[in-house]
């Protein structure tokens, strides 16, 4: 999908809201190769498995293609969520390698993070600070990726291995690893029918603090021609209970004004 990847640095909340994954496709895999047939246990390598590379082109095919996701330079998205602390909204903002991101709840500004590709500024009710911390950086780098996947499937130094076909809320899905350059793990798993992402497991760190949080994806809507999930539930990493966001408004290649970016 398009992933959204939402950092919540003030809440201790880092969502990966892949998630949605704008991808690119490449071509059309089998589909003996998707087989719901269990697959055997691959010996370690260090070489990608087809099998992996091809859920991962499916599941680009699948939501729009590599012309069309590769053709998408600016996202802005806004998501919602009920909480016991009152409604939370996230509004995101990506251009050109950079982001702004302002969070809400119950109507009121709490936090607003300014990327401009370089440098993090995070405001809030505690004032302004500049984040250093490079695994946060890093993070943040990685989500003005709009299309992580299309990132790991061409990445040569993406090590993508397919672990075999699992049942999933009552779905076949092809369940995959992907380690990148920094030996970051995230398993990712791909609805055997539709060819859609609709989990993914990460470990994160962020200022320091490591957790491992799930991401489940689904009600994909089409938005110019390149499908999105826009009901994005979080579990675990720094929050203690399930947060289920729903996308309320996304557009792409919308006029994005620079000043959104501005380090002030």
């Amino acid at each position: 999908m398009n992933r959204i990847l939402i950092i919540l640095l003030g809440f201790g909340i880092v969502l990966s809201s892949s998630s949605c994954s704008k991808k690119m496709a490449v071509s059309s895999p089998s589909e003996a190769k998707t087989s719901t047939a269990p697959a055997k246990p691959m010996a370690a390598t260090n070489t990608s498995d087809a099998m992996a590379v091809d859920v991962l082109k499916n599941y680009i095919d699948a939501i729009g293609g590599k012309d069309k996701l590769s053709a998408i330079k600016t996202m802005m998205s806004k998501m919602t969520a009920t909480t016991s602390m009152g409604d939370l909204t996230i509004t995101q903002f990506v251009k050109d390698g950079k982001l702004s991101m302002k969070t809400e709840m119950g109507g009121s500004t709490v936090m607003e993070q300014t990327f401009d590709g370089k440098v993090l500024q995070v405001s809030g009710m505690g004032g302004k600070q500049t984040i250093t911390d490079e695994a946060t950086l890093k993070a943040t780098r990685r989500q003005t990726r709009l299309f992580d996947e299309l990132d790991q499937l061409l990445s040569t130094s993406s090590l993508k291995k397919f672990i075999g076909v699992e049942d999933l809320d009552g779905k076949k899905v092809n369940k995959i690893t992907i380690t990148d350059a920094d030996k970051a793990e995230t398993t990712q798993y791909f609805d055997v029918a539709t060819k859609y992402l609709v989990r993914t497991i990460t470990t994160t760190e962020m200022m320091g603090q490591k957790g491992t949080q799930t991401l489940d994806m689904a009600d994909y809507k089409d938005v110019n021609g390149v499908k999105f999930p826009h009901s994005i539930k979080l579990t675990g990493g720094a929050v203690p209970f399930p947060l289920d966001m729903k996308i309320v408004s996304l557009m792409i290649n919308s006029d994005l004004p620079d000043q959104l970016f501005k380090i002030n």
